[in-house]
């Protein structure tokens, strides 16, 4: 891939809309061996602008809070343009692909009266290289963008080829994270051999999968042997049962018969002689206990049912003369307190005396008197007189007595009536009776003839039991012999795909192992080869690794002891995490343009010469230096010129305070 343009439109310090070509053209870089860009500016001028422009161009907000956003975003509209009414400015980013496709990538910020950005659009214009035709296309959803420009130049791989000179050195401290491994395996493309094998692995459990469930034809081949064994079950166990139905209807009809013959026989035998003596023998037996019945009744309550009346009266009378007795009883008690008094002040002597009628009526006006305030209720007749004098017991004994009446003792004699009636009767027809019908022939018959039908019947149960039982087993093979037959795919094309996906995976595995360690010793050969390119302490190292599992590179001094890469100057970490890059560079199967900005800024003259000497010239097929003055002199791009294709000055106007990119450099370049 390589850079075509760069395109600001009124974007920051670049006022109204400027175009920086980048590219270079194939016959150039392989027949001139022209490789380079250089972009020269003085601090402030928009160099670090470009870098950045870039990066955001193709990665957005991946890696930037949403406060680093606001902050690097809210005043990226150039300040002139916006004086002048301006709302809006884009950067563009023309990309030629390795498969020749160009792509337009754009994206336009809007901001408000206040110079703060409202929103920002990001939009995509692809032109194959056969097409005229431009497909546009705007991004809205920014997920599928990042992965769509991922395919071409991964996220995780974008600091070994767009960076900052001076902050290079973070490369190599960042060793041994999962960043940058994943970084160098999308780099080197080991990250696809390992997917690949992943992918074969999960092909191979699913074909695995598949086989455990896939059925052979033996198997179903059993299954139908069982299915036909259990039919010819199912078919005996049927005739059996329809043959013991139709024995079963035969004896039932048979029973039918028997029962209709015996019956007819009873019909006769109910107008027998022998039933009548039975019947009269019964009648005999109820009259006797009917009449022992009566006796009973009358020894037991014959005097009760004569005394009946009088007997109910004495009990009215007994009742209401025990009610008058209790009512005096009461009344005496409540009287006692007059009778007290009355009976004191009469003890009490006067002249003349009263008579013996005088105190009576006294007493007799007094009680009135007393009972009237009092309002004692308990009042006695004057004309009752008590007529019995009884105990307790005694008055229990006669209100206990019982009363009968004649009701009960008239059915008695009704029903013995009736009973004599009808042995008259039946003596008349016991004299008339034909003789007794004999029926044990017809019950010995059906009785032969049920116990065949319940032998039967329990035989019916045991085929229908048979029955049932094979009917469930036919039914579950018939759905098991399904259920195989739906996931019997094809078991030997199955069988034939997993061998040839582990014959795929052992093969691959190998491949990978083997490109593995190939790699690894073709970074270290590579890393191996700059760092002595460019290390100005050549006997510094003895033995450098890279280590395959953790995607690190280690250096041991010449007795062996690892060297601590952070104790290196800066300089010199400079040094190896570019000798670093260029390793992964050449052992990556990525084609990209190297941004470079400030590359030179913290290096000693011995580490600048042979860094231009022997490393951006065959870095990359584009290598753009973003250089101050004071890094790329005179003598410095008269050593680049051989391989430098295009000079751009990135010229900042201090009265018009926005820079203007124009062609040269420096003007000791012009010299």
């Amino acid at each position: 891939m390589l850079i075509k343009k760069l395109i600001f439109d009124s974007y920051k310090t670049y006022y109204g809309h400027q175009e920086i070509d980048l590219y270079i053209p194939k016959d150039v870089r392989e027949q001139e061996g022209k490789n380079i860009i250089l972009l020269g500016g003085l601090n402030g001028a928009g160099k670090t602008t470009i870098l950045k422009a870039i990066l955001y161009v193709l990665f957005g907000k991946r890696g930037l809070s949403d406060t680093e956003y606001k902050r690097l975003f809210s005043n990226v509209i150039n300040n002139t343009f916006f004086s002048e009414g301006g709302r809006e400015c884009s950067v563009s980013l023309i990309l030629e692909t390795d498969s020749g496709e160009e792509w337009d990538l754009r994206v336009k910020w809007f901001f408000d009266q206040y110079k703060r950005m409202t929103h920002e659009e990001r939009e995509l214009k692809v032109k194959k290289s056969s097409f005229s035709k431009t497909k546009h296309a705007r991004i809205d959803n920014i997920e599928v963008f990042n992965k769509f420009i991922d395919r071409i130049i991964p996220y995780h791989a974008a600091p070994f080829f767009i960076f900052d000179g001076e902050e290079i050195k973070d490369i190599i401290l960042r060793q041994n994270s999962n960043e940058m491994k994943e970084a160098i395996q999308k780099i080197t493309g080991m990250e696809a051999y390992k997917q690949l094998l992943d992918d074969l692995k999960s092909l191979k459990a699913s074909l695995e999968n598949k086989l455990a469930r896939a059925v052979s034809k033996s198997a179903l081949s059993n299954i139908k042997l069982e299915k036909d064994k259990l039919d010819t079950t199912i078919k005996d166990l049927e005739e059996k049962r329809d043959n013991y139905l139709n024995e079963k209807r035969k004896i039932d009809s048979l029973i039918k018969e028997a029962r209709n013959q015996r019956n007819n026989k009873i019909s006769l035998n109910s107008k027998s002689r022998e039933v009548f003596i039975q019947r009269q023998s019964r009648l005999t037996t109820e009259l006797e206990l009917a009449t022992k019945e009566l006796n009973n009744f009358l020894n037991n309550n014959m005097i009760y049912i004569l005394l009946g009346q009088k007997i109910s009266k004495l009990k009215k009378q007994l009742k209401y003369e025990n009610e008058i007795s209790h009512k005096r009883i009461l009344q005496n008690a409540s009287l006692e307190p007059y009778r007290n008094f009355i009976s004191q002040l009469l003890s009490k002597s006067i002249t003349p005396p009263l008579s013996e009628d005088q105190i009576k009526q006294i007493k007799k006006l007094g009680e009135d008197v007393w009972i009237r305030e009092n309002h004692i209720r308990y009042a006695i007749p004057e004309d009752f007189t008590e007529v019995h004098d009884l105990t307790n017991s005694e008055y229990n004994y006669l209100m206990n007595l019982p009363i009968k009446n004649k009701l009960e003792l008239t059915n008695l004699i009704n029903k013995i009536e009736k009973s004599q009636q009808e042995l008259i009767s039946l003596e008349t027809e016991i004299r008339n009776a034909p003789e007794a019908v004999n029926i044990d022939k017809e019950n010995e018959k059906i009785d032969v003839l049920v116990k065949k039908v319940g032998v039967i019947d329990n035989r019916l149960k045991i085929v229908n039991s048979k029955h049932r039982t094979a009917v469930e087993e036919r039914s579950n093979l018939m759905n098991k012999a399904s259920r195989l037959s739906s996931q019997d795919e094809n078991l030997e094309e199955v069988q034939t795909q997993l061998e040839n996906v582990s014959k795929t995976i052992n093969s691959m595995s190998q491949y990978i192992s083997e490109v593995v360690d190939m790699k690894a010793a073709f970074i270290k050969e590579q890393f191996a080869f700059m760092l002595k390119k460019l290390f100005r302490k050549q006997d510094e190292f003895g033995k450098i690794e890279f280590d395959v599992d953790t995607y690190t590179i280690r250096l041991f001094n010449d007795r062996m002891q690892e060297i601590s890469v952070h104790e290196r100057s800066a300089g010199e970490m400079q040094m190896i995490s570019s000798a670093l890059i260029w390793a992964l560079t050449k052992a990556s199967d990525l084609s990209l343009p190297m941004v470079i900005d400030t590359p030179l800024g913290r290096l000693d003259s011995y580490h600048r010469n042979h860094l231009i000497n022997h490393y951006y010239k065959e870095l990359s097929d584009q290598v753009i230096i973003l250089s101050t003055d004071t890094e790329i002199t005179e003598e410095y791009v008269a050593l680049m010129e051989e391989n430098s294709y295009k000079q751009y000055m990135l010229d900042y106007n201090e009265s018009k305070k926005y820079t203007i990119v124009r062609d040269g450099y420096f003007e000791f370049v012009r010299r």
